[in-house]
């Protein structure tokens, strides 16, 4: 067997492309009135995930925190690896170097969820952004490929390959310190055909993380598969055709793109518990993100002129709204993204080129008439 070795970054697919480019454009920038210079991450003393006194999460912990990756490149100018940063607000608290092949995403009670390897072994880590400190989760000699904290009960869900073949492994729950002896497979690997290779593959609970959506995304286009973590025997539901990466959750149903070649595209609603069927929530789009309560839909429709489009998913009201300036546009999670943000359930996060971050609440932004 060929011990060739291939990496997520590499080579995504064309449903996926245009994506990963426009989110590629937003690197760490320097920080107004922040640290230009912060240090890297030292290790955390204990798990940085705050707790309340029955031991949950506090997912409320650390609004304002942000997540941004950049590449590191050598003295000749070829790709070394990955610096991840973190902060809150306008101030970069913590740098983490990484692999070539990594992700990030939350952060979710100012923790952010990153997962990088080495060529021989993966780790997962949780990075304080209030902190500034690392935690270490595990590491596995198969392949991490990305993962996302659990905010019920501060455990990591990770999605895993076999480092020579990067055959699916499935999706597996880790625990946080003594909270889980031996990792838990929560979804089974996707059975993907051999001329059609799985490329990426996004993780997503929805609002009561009790339900998981695993997307795998070949060459073709994406499928997403729903699982009730309440009923590990139940079989997923199956959502295919025509879809693109994911956007969010929304009230039962799954947001994604459309399965197109480049931006702007249609983004596309999903209903999970009538009849799996898609219906296009907006015609085309080059960028959007979720408010946290999955009410609204932020759609940035002609971005360097600053025109974007709130969708109440409710209601169906839209409008174009105020606040948002050229350039900026709305954060969207996912293993291709190279940015995060920690609002409050009604926010979502903006970046432009060369900043950090910052909040925005489409509830309470000004409509242009």
């Amino acid at each position: 067997m060929s011990r060739r070795r291939w990496s997520v970054w590499l080579g995504p697919p064309v449903v996926l492309l245009a994506v990963a480019l426009v989110l590629s454009r937003f690197q760490a920038g320097a920080e107004a009135g922040g640290r230009t210079t912060p240090p890297p991450a030292g290790a955390c003393a204990a798990s940085p995930i705050a707790t309340n006194a029955a031991g949950k999460p506090r997912r409320e912990v650390g609004p304002g925190s942000w997540w941004t990756i950049s590449d590191r490149l050598d003295d000749k100018g070829a790709m070394a690896g990955r610096q991840l940063a973190a902060g809150r607000g306008g101030a970069t608290a913590v740098t983490l170097d990484l692999g070539i092949e990594s992700a990030a995403s939350g952060p979710i009670g100012g923790v952010v969820v990153v997962t990088t390897d080495d060529g021989r072994r993966s780790e997962i880590r949780l990075v304080s952004a209030v902190d500034g400190c690392s935690w270490r989760v595990e590491g596995v000699d198969d392949v991490v490929r990305g993962a996302i904290l659990d905010p019920g009960d501060g455990s990591v869900l990770a999605h895993l390959v076999d480092r020579e073949t990067r055959a699916d492994l499935g999706t597996w729950r880790y625990g946080v310190g003594a909270a889980l002896a031996k990792p838990i497979l929560v979804a089974p690997p996707l059975m993907a055909a051999a001329d059609d290779p799985v490329w990426v593959t996004d993780l997503r609970l929805d609002h009561t993380n009790t339900t998981l959506a695993v997307q795998s995304c070949a060459g073709e286009g994406c499928l997403t598969r729903v699982f009730d973590l309440r009923q590990p025997a139940r079989a997923p539901i199956e959502l295919k055709g025509g879809q693109g990466p994911l956007v969010g959750w929304s009230n039962g149903r799954i947001i994604t793109w459309a399965a197109c070649s480049m931006l702007p595209c249609a983004i596309q609603q999903w209903d999970v518990v009538r009849d799996g069927k898609p219906s296009v929530v907006h015609e085309l789009a080059e960028a959007a993100a979720l408010t946290p309560d999955g009410r609204y839909l932020l759609a940035a429709v002609e971005s360097q002129a600053g025109r974007t489009l709130r969708i109440d998913l409710a209601t169906g009201a839209r409008a174009l709204v105020k606040g948002i300036s050229a350039g900026e546009l709305p954060i969207a999670a996912g293993p291709t993204a190279t940015g995060g943000f920690q609002g409050t359930p009604d926010e979502v996060g903006l970046i432009a080129f060369g900043a950090n971050p910052r909040s925005f609440r489409p509830s309470a932004a000004e409509v242009i008439p």
